[in-house]
């Protein structure tokens, strides 16, 4: 294997790879010769790259990037198994006179020669992929209400099952060998509740289950497993929020673990889960991003327990390279900016940011050093490319594809690689030419002034228990109001040493702006006060315009500088 990692990508004119140094050059490994290259996948350990046509798919050996099989077929989707030796493929089911039945449409090869090990019928592709253990002794898939369990890659007989009713979707944990976990989801029949369990392989009986949860709010799942197998989240939402909280249904996140302990998660901001996600370098700590706009980010223990708070941020999705030492939080789709920021998790501080509009795929180098956003195709069709980031946020390489060219899909190998000086030293990055942001619409009397409008309330990065957003200590008031007194006084220094005609619409007088005392009633005299000045400050640029003024009005211009000492007082 090489010493850098290759990066694949397919547009529709060829197959590609980069190897991962200066000046980055396309070397093409498939040209038009090979049309409807459809998209392409490497194994997991980076032996193997396979891409598929509508004819056929073909895996590559990422040793010599020789052919290593060709399968024939219209297959749709395609992946490997956790130890590459394995590919399985999946291709629409199809009845015909022939055959009414159908035939298998799920098959399986083996990577290093494309000999078929087993062949399914899977009809539809929403969950058609098989699951392997993580040392792929075990091969499960789901037909109906039946999860078939097959052993030591013998596909032609299954070993267990577990059964069912309204089985919606399963998952087996990473967890290492002897001992295997799966997880099941049931959808509750009218009255009753959708329940997720955990067994502990090959005890599936329903009172041997380690974790049981119920929901009478769920019509799907997610599982969310720790690299180890441990620990694992469970997302359930429903498919139409009644509340009107949210337009893609109700959510809720339980958690449980192998030794029986389970919960339900709650965040201390309301609204959607965004994304979650296990540190693969620390399988005791995950992050999420949650809550209305601006979400807020937070790093956590595996017992639910802040570690640290990221802040707030337009993120959505959130990003770990294979050491998990870093975290990415980005906000991208259809309404998000693409700004990126990368946190340490150890030092809880922020490394770097950028911005990566338009992007619809993002992935780090498997040394965690660089990662590529694309923008790709079908997703969008114009503006296709990539980039190449350091984690600072430094953008090291650009590429924009050419007029009716359309990048489909793009890829980092896997594997283990030797850190390079980028994860010591930043590199300088390549010039860009900065974008001005359309700056919002304001009505023209509130141009030229400072904004008092937020539309977002913002948190600030923070470790649990720390208040950011406490009110300042009276030492910390008095100190701001001398120094907006400073302020005050040069400015009525410079305006009587200034002897020119103020325009109309013009303050002759300075004052600080309000600044809480800590006693209410002072506030509300202050107030009443600052209304009186500011009333007074009309009244003196409409006498100096020549407007006549009624005696009431001449008078309360004369009580000026009573108001004045009088606030004066009550600052005190």
């Amino acid at each position: 294997m090489s010493v850098t990692p290759y990066i694949a990508g397919v547009t529709n004119k060829s197959l590609f790879l980069i190897e991962f140094q200066e000046p980055y050059t396309e070397k093409i490994l498939r040209d038009e010769s090979t049309p409807n290259i459809r998209s392409l996948v490497y194994s997991p350990k980076g032996n193997y790259l396979a891409y598929r046509t509508d004819k056929k798919a073909e895996i590559i050996q990422c040793a010599d990037w020789s052919v290593a099989a060709t399968i024939n077929g219209n297959f749709k989707d395609m992946f490997f198994s956790p130890l590459d030796n394995y590919f399985a493929v999946w291709e629409m089911f199809m009845m015909t006179k022939e055959n009414p039945q159908g035939k298998p449409n799920l098959h399986v090869f083996r990577s290093a020669n494309g000999d078929k090990v087993g062949s399914f019928i899977q009809k539809h592709q929403a969950g058609w992929e098989p699951n392997w253990s993580s040392d792929e002794k075990l091969f499960a898939i789901q037909i109906g209400d039946r999860v078939l369990i097959y052993e030591d890659g013998n596909l032609e007989r299954y070993t267990q099952q577990i059964h069912a009713e309204k089985l919606k979707c399963f998952s087996i944990s990473p967890s290492p060998a002897p001992t295997y976990y799966l997880s099941i989801f049931t959808l509750g029949k009218a009255g009753q509740p959708s329940f997720w369990r955990i067994f502990k392989y090959p005890y599936f009986e329903i009172n041997q289950a380690v974790v049981s949860r119920s929901s009478f709010q769920a019509d799907k799942a997610t599982f969310y497993w720790n690299r180890r197998g441990t620990n694992v989240f469970t997302m359930t939402q429903t498919d139409v929020d009644k509340t009107g909280g949210s337009y893609y249904g109700k959510q809720t996140l339980s958690h449980g673990d192998v030794r029986g302990n389970a919960g339900n998660v709650t965040f201390s901001k309301e609204g959607p889960i965004h994304a979650i996600a296990w540190n693969p370098g620390n399988w005791n700590e995950w992050v999420a991003v949650y809550g209305h706009a601006p979400a807020k980010g937070t790093l956590f223990n595996a017992k639910c327990e802040p570690l640290f708070e990221f802040g707030t941020g337009a993120w959505n999705a959130i990003y770990f390279p294979p050491e998990g030492n870093i975290v990415l939080l980005g906000g991208f789709g259809n309404i998000a900016t693409g700004h990126i920021e990368v946190w340490d998790v150890r030092g809880y501080k922020k490394l770097g940011a950028c911005s990566a509009p338009d992007t619809t795929s993002l992935q780090w180098d498997p040394r965690g050093e660089t990662f590529i956003t694309a923008t790709t195709y079908p997703r969008l069709t114009v503006g296709n490319g990539y980039k190449i980031w350091h984690y600072t946020g430094a953008l090291m390489h650009k590429r924009v594809c050419e007029e009716k060219e359309y990048l489909l899909s793009i890829n980092w190998q896997p594997g283990t690689f030797p850190k390079s000086e980028l994860s010591k030293t930043a590199p300088k990055g390549i010039e860009v030419a900065p974008t001005k942001p359309a700056a919002a619409y304001r009505p023209p009397g509130a141009r030229n002034k400072p904004s008092t409008f937020t539309l977002h309330e913002h948190e600030k990065p923070h470790r649990p228990g720390q208040n950011v957003n406490a009110a300042p200590s009276k030492q910390a008031i008095k100190q701001k109001e001398k120094r907006e007194a400073r302020k005050a006084r040069k400015a009525e220094e410079r305006a009587a040493g200034d002897t020119s005609p103020l325009p109309p619409s013009t303050s002759t007088t300075s004052r600080a702006p309000f600044v809480s005392t800590g006693d209410p009633e002072k506030d509300k005299k202050i107030k009443n006060i600052n209304k009186k000045l500011n009333d007074i400050e009309k009244l003196k640029q409409q006498k100096a315009a020549g407007k006549p003024l009624e005696l009431n009005q001449l008078a309360k211009i004369d009580n000026e500088q009573a108001l004045l000492q009088e606030l004066a007082q009550l600052r005190l």
